[in-house]
């Protein structure tokens, strides 16, 4: 049987918005790989009558629940608490786990405070987890045919008790969802188009999930028993209609998708910054074993930087501005020059909220590359804020290198 699976994540700071949870996209990916689906996921703050009504309605619909938070000493660390009240279970001290706290503290050569027994509390009938990495305990809570988790919220504590002991469990005692995946990574293509392109192909409205973000959309595809056709057959001709747009059908990021092209090519590159702040550098070097292609790369913010480091004619920022093809260009190859580089890559821009203008709106950018092949400027254009600008022009221009390094 492939079970129902809930995730409730705990905890105001996430239900605020001041803290982003990332547990929830960690288990669910991890399952994912897995072929074990998850059906609901909640955020629940630190009340005890929320939690406790969370962990009721949760079991009542769900063969498993992977909760996240709520495991401290504090005053609003209550998960384990309402889980027992959700039950009817009594807390006891369990002496084991108490030890290991003491234990962890002694290892550390630091205070125990007493609030720190709180954590050994455990739910009549509960089982503790191991927490190899922290002081709070996880809880394996048995109630109504539901398997109910109580894992710490800090991420890595939790990815190390989810790998080593919940998933374990999962994967032994449950059957996965009868599957085969696959995906499909594109770059330079908006989400209504690529839909409208690939729509038409077998099983496409129930085998294709799409997830944009600022690196591009990646087309994930599940068939089963509903949709009789091969994954790979669906992904092969996604590649095959999609054609340059695809820059991974292998799961890879776009960042080792960039780094893998320049070290098989030998190709090395400096890059010249502007309006992207050093974002391009930072993903450039994201990928192990940059060191074989990454030269340099300069934050030329201001006129002034442009002319001195880059060697930028200060003749063409008067006369066309500083976010024009004519500085990109020079930018480009200016950069290529000092470092030596086979390809020198540029961006000059207005990433906003302000600076624009109506000859020169805000999202407006250049982008230049310098290479033996020649010099190449492009014009681009956005409008969102200032964020969400400098990471989709980071994304453009990689993918216009992309395209470039796939040309030799």
């Amino acid at each position: 049987m492939t079970p129902v699976i809930e995730i409730l994540v705990v905890g105001n700071e996430i239900l605020s918005g001041r803290t982003k949870d990332r547990n929830a996209v960690y288990i669910v990916e991890s399952l994912m790989k897995e072929d074990f689906p998850v059906s609901y996921i909640s955020i629940v703050g630190d009340t005890v009558s929320d939690l406790t009504g969370a962990f009721q309605t949760a079991a009542k619909r769900a063969d498993i629940v992977l909760t996240s938070g709520g495991l401290g000493p504090t005053s609003d660390d209550i998960t384990v608490q309402a889980l027992a009240g959700a039950f009817g279970c009594e807390l006891s001290l369990d002496e084991e786990v108490l030890n290991s706290i003491k234990d962890l503290f002694r290892r550390r050569n630091r205070f125990m405070s007493e609030s720190n027994e709180k954590q050994a509390y455990i739910p009549s009938g509960a089982v503790p987890l191991e927490n190899t990495l922290g002081t709070a305990p996880g809880v394996l809570l048995e109630r109504n045919g539901c398997s109910i988790y109580l894992m710490p919220g800090v991420p890595r504590e939790l990815q190390t008790m989810f790998d080593l002991i919940v998933l374990p469990q999962i994967t032994d005692s449950y059957e996965p969802l009868q599957m085969e995946t696959a995906s499909v990574k594109v770059s330079g293509i908006s989400e209504s188009e690529l839909y409208d392109r690939i729509q038409h192909l077998p099983g496409a409205a129930k085998a294709f999930s799409y997830y944009p973000g600022f690196d591009g959309i990646e087309i994930k595809i599940r068939t089963g028993e509903d949709v009789p056709v091969n994954a790979a057959s669906l992904r092969d001709e996604i590649v095959n209609i999609l054609g340059n747009l695809v820059y991974s059908s292998q799961g890879e990021s776009f960042e080792q998708v960039i780094g893998r092209m320049l070290i098989e090519s030998g190709t090395t590159i400096g890059v010249a910054e502007s309006c992207t702040g050093g974002l391009i550098a930072n993903r450039l070097t994201n990928f192990p074993g940059s060191s074989a292609y990454m030269l340099a790369g300069v934050v030329a913010y201001s006129n002034e930087s442009k002319h001195k480091i880059l060697e930028v004619d200060t003749s063409l920022i008067e006369s066309h501005g500083a976010v024009s093809a004519e500085v990109a260009d020079a930018m480009a190859r200016g950069i290529r020059k000092i470092t030596g580089a086979h390809i020198g890559l540029s961006t000059t821009g207005i990433a906003g909220p302000g600076g624009g203008s109506p000859e020169k709106p805000v999202g407006l950018m250049y982008t230049g590359i310098s290479s033996d092949h020649g010099n190449l400027t492009k014009k681009l254009q956005f409008a969102e804020n200032r964020l969400i600008n400098k990471g989709r022009m980071s994304q453009a221009v990689l993918d216009l290198l992309r395209l470039h390094l796939k040309r030799d």
